[in-house]
This record gives structure tokens, C-alpha cells and sequence, in this order.
């Protein structure tokens, strides 16, 4: 029963996407403000049954609680970056519902599509890159390299706060020099160890999740009623939808971060998870810090 599900997912999932078309088309009102939040859930459906169908594999298949408990992971996960945002100023939100509690379920909705997106399309383009030789160069991880990591890491969010205008685009490498290496040293899944034993189909294809996610994030977020804006300060030009076109090379190291955060996320939750007093901390600590990041939101970057 399980696994005709899983290949359905791919039919309703694509049934939805062509449902949440039409309706925009027709001008609809719901939709002009839930088309973005909608059409991403129904092609993240889309992905996991085509994944299970193509690899035998998808977030589902893997545990529909894990598929959850990511979804609720990124929530707060990006709402780190909208707190980020607040001094970067390279995004606004605009045609937001009027509601309050609307625009609170909208960011909580739409957050909660980040992770397990990037995490469907690795799946999707690990299936056809595993086992490839697509090495760049081979490097071994060594304590200077593990230390220059670090300081890069630390000095790319320095250098963003402080100078925002002038560095911003290293707040989307940043957390790839600080985690990787935290990962390997805990021997959690890394693509620092990958590369290190010359495994590259895991980066490329982590690499080509984000670039894949980026174009769709903005191509949805283009015909949405409710949507956002995009500003570089001194490479504003040449947008694709909403993006300048330099833009979207973000989406890459952007891809890379969200995996190394979630792959010292779930080791986490393996070492921690099944305390009682942990998940007592963890789930109300998460909703406090989105709820946070929400009402700063609606000061801030909506612009109404």
C-alpha cells in the first residue's frame, strides 16, 4: 500500500501544480496569496514520487517522520537568514495577506519548504551522478585546513555584518566553512570526508539541488500574487523573474550550507532525540525564535 502511495505522489503531486496554475490564471483570490506556498508543496510531492520511482528513494520512503521533522527544521533554519536580512537588506516581501495570522501561516508554510526541497532534488540528481568521477582535485583535511576553514568561516560573518554592502554574498558561505568541518570532525555525513576519499557525486549533486531549487523558487515566486524582491547592491541587473542574474550563483553555497546544517541537525536528533526533556526544549524554543523572526519580518522587510 505503502509504495502505490509513493509512486501516486507523482500524478497528484503534478495534478496540484497544474490545479494551482489554473486557478492563478483565473485570478482567483486565495490563490493570488497561496500560490507560491501551494505550488511548492504539491512539486515537492511531484519530486518524491518521482524519486521513489526513478532511484527507489525519497523522503517519504525514508520515514515520513523525518519528512516532518525537516520541514519543521526549516523553518528556523532560513528564519536565521531572514534575521540576517535584517542587516543585508537584499530582500523585501510584498502582497502579503492583510491578516497577521495569515502572513504568520504563510512564512511558517512556505519556510517549511526549503529543506526538504534541497533534500528531494539531491536525491533526484545523486540518482544519475553516483559512482561518476567528477573530481576537481583531491584534498585531505588536514588540522591547518580544518583551522583556516573556521577562520574563514567566522571571518565571512563578520565581514557581512560589518560591511553588509560590500560583502554580502559571504553570508552564503559562512556556515559551509563552519560546519563542514565540525561534521567531519564528528564523523557525521560530510562532504569535506567525500571529497577527502575523492567522492565528488555527493557535492555536485548537492551543488546542482540548489541551482535547481533557485530557478524554481523564483519562477514560482515571479507569478505569485504574494512574493518577494530581490536587491544586489552593486550587481543589480540583468533579472531572470525576480533575480539579477549573479543572484543565482547564491543558490549554490546557499545548498551547501543547508546541508552541512542539517546533517549535524539530524546527527543531533540521533544523539538527542528520544529525550524527553530535549524535545520539551527543542519544539517550543523553535516556535519562539520563528515567531520572533515573524513579527520582525512584518516590521522590517514586508512592505505592505
Amino acid at each position: 500500500m505503502k509504495q502505490k502511495v509513493l509512486r501516486a505522489n507523482l500524478f497528484i503531486g503534478l495534478g496540484l501544480i497544474v490545479f494551482s496554475a489554473v486557478l492563478l490564471a483565473l485570478s482567483v483570490p486565495f490563490m493570488k496569496h497561496w500560490f507560491y506556498t501551494f505550488v511548492w508543496w504539491s512539486f515537492i510531492l511531484f519530486l518524491d514520487g518521482l524519486n521513489y520511482r526513478l532511484q527507489g528513494d525519497s523522503l517519504l520512503a525514508q520515514s515520513v517522520k523525518k519528512f516532518f521533522l525537516l520541514a519543521f527544521y526549516s523553518i528556523s533554519f532560513w528564519c536565521f537568514f531572514e534575521i540576517r536580512d535584517l542587516r543585508l537588506q537584499n530582500w523585501s516581501y510584498h502582497g502579503l495577506p492583510a491578516s497577521r495570522a495569515e502572513r504568520w501561516l504563510g512564512y511558517f508554510l512556505s519556510y517549511a519548504t526549503v529543506i526538504p526541497a534541497l533534500k528531494e532534488l539531491e536525491i533526484f540528481w545523486y540518482g544519475f551522478l553516483k559512482g561518476k568521477t567528477m573530481a576537481l582535485f583531491r584534498l585531505r583535511a588536514s588540522q591547518t585546513l580544518m583551522r583556516s576553514f573556521y577562520v574563514s568561516g567566522a571571518a565571512c560573518l563578520v565581514l557581512s555584518l560589518v560591511w553588509p554592502r560590500l560583502f554580502f554574498p559571504l553570508i552564503w558561505l559562512a556556515f559551509v566553512f563552519l560546519l563542514e568541518p565540525l561534521n567531519y570532525s564528528r564523523k557525521n555525513p560530510s562532504l569535506l570526508a567525500e571529497v577527502e576519499e575523492g567522492k565528488w557525486d555527493r557535492f555536485w549533486s548537492v551543488v546542482l539541488a540548489g541551482l535547481t531549487a533557485g530557478f524554481f523558487w523564483e519562477f514560482w515566486n515571479f507569478w505569485a500574487g504574494s512574493h518577494w524582491e530581490y536587491y544586489l547592491p552593486y550587481l543589480n541587473f540583468g533579472r531572470i523573474f525576480q533575480m539579477p542574474v549573479l543572484g543565482y550563483t547564491g543558490f549554490m553555497p546557499f545548498a551547501l550550507e543547508a546541508f552541512a546544517a542539517t546533517s549535524l541537525f539530524l546527527a543531533l536528533v540521533d544523539k538527542w532525540g528520544k529525550k524527553r526533556a530535549a524535545k520539551l526544549i527543542f519544539f517550543p524554543a523553535c516556535l519562539l525564535f520563528d515567531a520572533f523572526t515573524f513579527y520582525l519580518i512584518d516590521l522590517f522587510i514586508f512592505k505592505p
